[in-house]
């Protein structure tokens, strides 16, 4: 196999389609019981871990959970980023929880209607790729905390943000694979609907263990050996 390097592949600027299974079904019962149960307050449950744990990917098949769906009144969806403007973040937010855009101009006019859109509702919003705890604090008033079991759910690759934000909830950091499960999910994509063919089954574990448990990097890898010839000197 050529020389490849595991963090190239797994960065978030490489594209996976959220149909593509990455192997969270676990992690994703379990979010998913921490956001529906647990205190009543507005509480954060937080994602954290390194680049192809498949974060972002485990927090969008949350966020389209039926249970999910049925659980929250309104749910919305932002993306922050090392560079962010509060502002189109909170008019993002506004559209999302309304479903009308918001035209005025002002920060704090908009924070102000948002804050006043979400009282007494049971919402679920998205704070995805968060770099620093300021991004919170610049946000945090716009979500009332509220007796209904609101919950932001908040992705980082940085656990000092995950705990230093205000949470009851431990931050919870997706597992890595093990080679048994890299395996399966490198053979589900690279065969689809068909079985590995027995001389490539030891190259095929080879690959899986060089994964490193990264479930992203599982996936595209997959995918790059589903184009390729089924030989061991083509893998």
């Amino acid at each position: 196999m050529e020389n490849v390097n595991i963090n190239e592949i797994a960065t978030p600027s490489t594209q996976v389609t959220e149909e593509e299974p990455l192997g969270l079904e676990d992690d994703a019962d379990k979010i998913i019981k921490l956001l529906t149960r647990g205190i009543r307050e507005r509480d954060i449950v937080s994602i954290f871990g390194m680049p192809g744990l498949g974060k972002t990917t485990l927090a969008k098949k949350i966020f389209k959970d039926s249970s999910i769906v049925s659980h929250f009144d309104v749910r919305a969806w932002a993306t922050i980023s090392q560079s962010y403007d509060v502002r189109e973040l909170l008019r993002d937010i506004y559209k999302q929880v309304t479903g009308v855009k918001y035209n005025g101009e002002k920060e704090s006019d908009i924070a102000d209607t948002l804050r006043k859109c979400l009282i007494g509702k049971r919402y679920l919003i998205v704070l995805d790729d968060v770099w620093e705890v300021k991004a919170w604090d610049e946000l945090r008033l716009c979500f009332p905390i509220g007796k209904q079991g609101s919950r932001i759910m908040l992705t980082t690759r940085l656990e000092h943000v995950a705990m230093e934000v205000e949470h009851c909830t431990d931050p919870y950091s997706p597992q890595f694979l093990t080679t048994e499960a890299s395996w399966k999910l490198l053979e589900k994509k690279a065969f689809q609907k068909e079985t590995c063919p027995p001389e490539l089954q030891d190259v095929g574990v080879q690959i899986a263990e060089y994964c490193k448990g990264l479930p992203l990097t599982v996936v595209l890898i997959g995918g790059i050996l589903a184009k390729k010839e089924r030989n061991v000197s083509e893998w």
